[in-house]
């Protein structure tokens, strides 16, 4: 499945790095193309966060089109 920036998405899976986000909601701003073909999702943690840490990512499989 292939996802493009702006796509809503649907977190279905996540390992370790990205425990507790499983059902989260988000919108894809990488679609994997500048990061190894990981995919960076935003929303799913608060805006303060996200400008500190930056977007979590997920791999294709992590995720579904909402």
């Amino acid at each position: 499945m292939s996802f493009k920036k702006g796509d809503p998405v649907i977190v279905v899976a996540a390992g370790p790095e990205n425990e507790g986000t499983v059902g989260k909601t988000g919108v894809v701003v990488d679609d994997g193309a500048l990061s190894g073909g990981d995919i960076a999702v935003k929303g799913i943690d608060g805006r303060v966060t996200e400008a500190i840490k930056g977007y979590r990512s997920y791999t294709p499989n992590q995720l579904r089109k909402a």
